[in-house]
């Protein structure tokens, strides 16, 4: 079977585990007031439900993508799918909040084993001119989450309960498990030597600095998105109709800024489509004190919004993947890490500007946002120079991972 043939029915199959996880994952702010009914706990300690998820897939993404560098994908993403349904079965089943952080645990384990993974899969049968675009399509589940998961199963959180949400994602998880198992091709990275050789690319600078660019605009984003609510609270007149409006906006622009960054990496290079996103989304926030305040100038900036920031998904992946084929899974989890690292530390700094910016704390948090974008296009360029110059650029493998064997039993 082709690379090309066998990677077209497989992709879908793969976005909606991908978007399975991304409802997962940004769901939770919206059942949080039925979870703090249903467990009779205080907000701020249903709070640690987010904190805990985010914070487990940061850390244990690249340590099960080093752990599971050399088993088949196709192994790895039905593992990593089961560990998912389980996690929110027994997340749908907590009696306290105690249960519930621990099956929140447990599903982070998988959502950080599958998403690279995934990704990997996506690039390993793909045609080295299609991988962008390949990429894009599974990091669109991500997007489309935001754009029908989280309303959705908030919606359904407070129509039937919080619990019915989480069996609605272990249900989900299930299905997409039967999926990959029945559908994906055997895919087997390149070998390398041995474990040394698959971890030397996390020493490599150029990876460093991908991560930390990575980081750095995910944080600068998530100090404002976590406080949307409160940021656009003058143009919606705090209304929760027209705040889901907006952020419906953001999410349908967000899938087509991951459409647009694959096609562009293809056609144009993953560094400069990199830079122009970031760039976009420095603007955005450092022009948000500008736009919150009106609705047609909220609907504008959300929509540029959703573009710019997930527009930086595909170049990044497609950069880390180029390094190093073979330890591609692994670059690849520590992508993942950046992205949940900057969501928790975001949320966390935006906090503390709130608490002490005073009058003036939510204008601060696009300005903040925004330096940090630019902190992030210093080490994308930072990065390109290392790998113009490093002395093992040229010593890379290159960036075609060997064909999948094509057996799908």
């Amino acid at each position: 079977m082709s690379r090309t043939r066998a990677v077209l029915p497989v992709l879908p199959v793969l976005a909606v585990g991908a978007f399975a996880i991304g409802t997962d994952t940004f769901v939770v702010a919206g059942v949080l007031p039925e979870v703090v009914d249903g467990l009779k706990s205080s907000l701020a300690d249903v709070g640690w439900v987010s904190t805990v998820f985010a914070l487990t897939y940061a850390v244990l993404a690249p340590v099960l993508g080093a752990l599971t560098g050399r088993v088949e994908r196709r192994t790895v993403l039905v593992i990593s799918l089961v560990v998912f349904a389980l996690g929110n079965a027994a997340s749908a089943l907590a009696p306290s909040l105690g249960w519930l952080l621990a099956a929140r645990v447990a599903t982070a384990a998988g959502a950080a084993l599958y998403i690279p993974a995934a990704s990997a899969s996506a690039a390993a049968l793909s045609a080295p001119e299609r991988r962008g675009r390949a990429m894009a399509v599974v990091l669109g589940g991500l997007s489309a989450a935001t754009v029908a998961g989280v309303p959705f199963g908030t919606w359904l959180a407070a129509d039937l309960g919080w619990r019915s949400t989480f069996w609605l994602l272990a249900g989900l998880g299930v299905v997409c498990a039967a999926a990959v198992a029945g559908g994906l091709p055997e895919v087997r990275l390149p070998a390398s030597p041995g474990l040394a050789a698959r971890l030397a690319p996390v020493r490599d600078t150029r990876a460093l600095f991908t991560v930390l660019t990575t980081l750095l605009f995910m944080t600068g984003g998530y100090l404002v998105l976590t406080y949307i609510g409160a940021v656009l609270a003058p143009a919606t007149d705090g209304n929760g109709t027209t705040l889901a409006l907006l952020l419906l906006v953001f999410g349908v622009l967000a899938v087509g800024g991951t459409v647009l960054g694959g096609r562009a990496t293809d056609r144009f290079g993953a560094t400069p489509v990199l830079l122009v996103s970031v760039a976009g989304l420095a603007v955005v926030l450092a022009t948000l004190p500008l736009t919150r305040d009106g609705l047609a100038t909220a609907v504008l900036a959300m929509g540029a919004w959703g573009v710019t920031a997930m527009a930086t998904q595909p170049p990044q992946q497609h950069r880390l993947f180029a390094i190093a084929p073979t330890s591609g899974p692994l670059l690849l989890s520590l992508n993942s890490s950046a992205t949940f690292a900057g969501i928790s530390l975001g949320g966390f700094i935006g906090g503390r500007v709130i608490a002490h910016g005073g009058a003036h704390g939510l204008d601060r948090l696009g300005q903040l946002g925004a330096v940090l974008a630019v902190l992030a296009l210093g080490t994308a360029l930072i990065g390109v120079r290392v790998k113009a110059a490093g002395p093992a650029a040229g010593r890379q493998a290159p960036a075609t991972p060997a064909p999948a064997t094509g057996k799908s039993g």
